[in-house]
């Protein structure tokens, strides 16, 4: 189960397990071989560090068995938004390390692309937001110049395929590594994300 920080995230899991579901199943099996389950009662609407382990809490003790993450944009860490990062320094046993999105949903969806679009992405980190990034009133206007398709919350029809997936794959390498603070104990959901694929569905993404 994963817990989320907003609608854009829920969005993404809700169209990436009607991928998941979609493909053919082996024989005997009756679920695809990767659930990442997202009910909307676990989207948080804040990437704050008291809202999203107060969910992780209440969503453990009425799931004493599951396994649940917590993703979360790392951009009110990096600024130590809200004593975030302070907080997350501390965080007690428990609390399992947050799979974040560098260093917000919308760098990690620029991340599923190539071509011209990806490259003014790349281009416009490199002038400051991969190092120090922007709020959104700054990044989304310029994420929407870029990438019309999409809109806060929504995904363009079909986003998530197995090429996409494979773009995310290979763009793991331009994932902003800042980190003013020294915070350990970082998750990438990202990387985690495509750990699972490749458990679940092995040869899918290799590359060429």
């Amino acid at each position: 189960m994963i817990i989320c920080e907003g609608a854009s995230e829920w969005a993404y899991l809700q169209r990436l397990q009607s991928f998941l579901h979609g493909l053919p199943l082996e024989h005997g099996t009756f679920e695809p071989p990767l659930s990442l389950i997202c009910p909307e009662r676990v989207v948080v609407e804040t990437g704050t560090f008291g809202k999203l382990t107060s969910k992780f809490n209440k969503t453990r003790r009425e799931n004493k068995k599951a396994s649940i993450q917590i993703w979360s944009d790392f951009d009110l860490y990096h600024r130590n938004d809200k004593r975030c990062a302070d907080l997350y320094a501390k965080k007690p046993a428990g609390i399992p390390d947050f799979l974040f999105s560098y260093h917000n949903f919308e760098d990690f969806f620029a991340l599923h692309w190539e071509g011209d679009q990806f490259k003014k992405w790349l281009q416009f980190g490199s002038q400051g937001h991969f190092t120090t990034p922007l709020h959104s009133s700054d990044y989304l206007p310029k994420i929407e110049e870029i990438f019309p398709e999409y809109k806060k919350g929504r995904l363009p029809a079909d986003f998530i395929s197995w090429h996409t997936l494979k773009n995310l794959k290979r763009n793991l390498i331009h994932i902003p590594t800042s980190n003013p603070g020294n915070l350990q104990g970082l998750g990438c959901f990202a990387g985690f994300l495509i750990a699972e694929l490749e458990r679940a569905y092995p040869g899918q993404l290799d590359l060429p």
